[in-house]
C-alpha cells in the first residue's frame, strides 16, 4: 500500500513539474509592454519553407494539414489529411510513412490519431532533411507532456506553438527545439 502511495505521489509530482514547464513557456510568450510585443512578433516568425523537390513539398503540405486538424481536435479532418498524406508518401516512395499515415486515416478517434503522430513526424522530418530545403526553414517543436509525459515532437512552418497532441486543452504547451534549413 505504501509503495502505491509513493508511486502515486511521484506521478503527481512529475505531472505538476511538466505542467509548470508548459505554463511557464506560455507566460514567457505572453510578455508585457513593448518588450512583450517584440517577443510576440518573433514568436510568430514564419519559416516559409521552399522545397527542392515537389514530392517532398506535397508530403509536407499534407503533414501540415494533418497537424492542423489535430490542433483543432477534428478527427474527421485528420482522417482526410492523413489519407492525402498516405498518397503523397506513396508517391514519394516512402512506404513507412505511408503505412503510419494509413493507420491515422483509418482511426476515427482523435487520441488514436495523436498516438501515431510522433512516429509520423520522425519519418517526415527524415524525408525533409534528406531531400533538403531550397529556402526558408521548418521549426521542430516539442511538448514535454505529450505521450503521457514521454514528450513528443512535431514540425511547423512558424515558431508559434500550436500543440497537436492536446489541441485547445494545452494549445501553447511546447517550444521550438530546432530549425531545419
Amino acid at each position: 500500500m505504501e509503495i502505491n502511495r509513493k508511486i502515486g505521489l511521484g506521478l503527481v509530482a512529475g505531472l505538476l513539474t511538466a505542467f509548470t514547464a508548459c505554463s511557464s513557456g506560455e507566460n514567457k510568450q505572453a510578455g508585457s509592454g513593448h518588450e512583450g510585443h517584440a517577443h510576440e512578433e518573433a514568436a510568430n516568425e514564419a519559416g516559409n519553407p521552399q522545397f527542392k523537390d515537389e514530392k517532398t513539398k506535397e508530403v509536407y503540405q499534407h503533414y501540415v494539414h494533418l497537424k492542423t486538424a489535430l490542433v483543432n481536435t477534428d478527427a474527421k479532418e485528420a482522417q482526410a489529411g492523413a489519407a492525402a498524406l498516405q498518397t503523397a508518401m506513396t508517391n514519394a516512395g516512402n512506404t513507412e510513412g505511408a503505412d503510419i499515415a494509413g493507420k491515422i486515416a483509418s482511426a476515427s478517434d482523435i487520441k488514436q490519431q495523436r498516438d501515431q503522430f510522433d512516429e509520423l513526424t520522425d519519418v517526415v522530418e527524415n524525408l525533409v532533411k534528406s531531400a533538403g530545403l531550397s529556402g526558408g526553414k521548418i521549426f521542430k517543436q516539442y511538448c514535454p507532456m505529450a505521450k503521457e509525459g514521454e514528450g513528443a515532437y512535431w514540425l511547423a512552418s512558424e515558431t508559434e506553438i500550436r500543440n497537436p497532441y492536446y489541441g485547445d486543452e494545452m494549445l501553447e504547451c511546447g517550444e521550438v527545439k530546432e530549425e531545419i534549413k
